[in-house]
């Protein structure tokens, strides 16, 4: 009787660890550091959320504490997955060509109402300054927001090259505030004169606060924020996450938390190709100023 009931005790074990899935490492999604992390976390946590539903994996989010902490992330396999915004994603491609493109986020103009897959930068001032344009502020005070960031600095500094100006010598003083929100807020506390944001800031800025601000200068249309793999990451999860990201409705939980909380008017994902991203490689190429062609 212990006999048998031995025998079944070990046909029962090796059943259950033949038919379970083997344990895995939870998929770890990295995001750029644009806005408040706690914001940030709010709205990345749903979508990890979706992922994981979607694709049966367990996914977190990262939000990294700056840009170079993402690369190195990305470059030593810390992360699987990583949200990077256009500059970086040209620079990190080539200094890791291994990691992988997956989509390119979306969004839906706040002019137009058409989902695209492009933004802006724009440099404002208050509308209370009686700036009206980029020659009335010679020696004024002005700031970016990173140098590492697309909108915050590469397009600006290219906009403001555009019109013959060298910031160092133009402006009495400039800043690098690191988020975008903070733009919007030095201008409000008279820090600062003018400066550079991304239009999703300038938006929800005029929605929070009230038409205060001028419009003095906006870039080219810029290929918005790419979603890549890590090397490590398998070409079949990669098909499942690509599958995932696309078939995000516009109208997801993630994209009204996107809008809500960080004023983006988020959109779902598009599956393009590297090349899309070609003509921001070009255009930072030309412009010795970013360093990064």
């Amino acid at each position: 009787m212990v006999k048998t009931t031995r025998s079944v005790l070990v046909t029962l074990i090796l059943s259950l660890l033949l038919t379970t899935p083997a344990w895995s490492e939870p998929v770890k999604l990295a995001v750029f550091p644009s806005n408040d992390p706690v914001k940030l976390h709010r709205v990345m946590d749903i979508i990890a959320r979706y992922l994981s539903e979607t694709t049966g994996d367990q996914v977190s989010a990262i939000v990294t504490s700056d840009y170079k902490e993402l690369t190195d992330r990305l470059r030593e396999n810390s992360v699987d997955l990583a949200w990077i915004n256009t500059l970086n994603y040209v620079r990190v491609k080539r200094e890791i060509p291994a990691i992988r493109y997956l989509a390119t986020y979306l969004e839906r103009n706040e002019d137009t109402g058409t989902i695209m897959p492009y933004y802006q930068s724009y440099i404002i001032a208050l509308r209370a300054s009686s700036l009206n344009s980029l020659a009335d502020a010679k020696g004024l005070r002005f700031a970016f927001t990173d140098k590492g960031s697309t909108s915050g600095y590469a397009y600006p500094a290219m906009l403001l090259a555009s019109q013959g100006i060298d910031p160092d010598s133009y402006f009495s003083k400039i800043f690098f505030l690191k988020k975008h929100d903070r733009v919007i807020e030095a201008l409000l506390s008279g820090s600062i004169d003018l400066g550079a944001v991304s239009d999703g800031t300038y938006f929800t800025a005029v929605r929070t606060r009230g038409e205060l601000f001028t419009i003095l200068a906006k870039s080219d249309p810029i290929p918005l924020d790419a979603i890549v793999a890590a090397p490590h990451f398998s070409p079949a999860k990669m098909i499942r996450y690509q599958h995932a990201l696309v078939t995000m409705p516009a109208d997801h939980e993630f994209c009204s938390a996107m809008r809500d909380v960080l004023g983006w008017s988020a959109a779902g994902f598009s599956v393009l190709d590297d090349g899309f991203y070609d003509h921001v490689r070009q255009a930072l190429k030309d412009d010795p100023r970013c360093r990064c062609g």
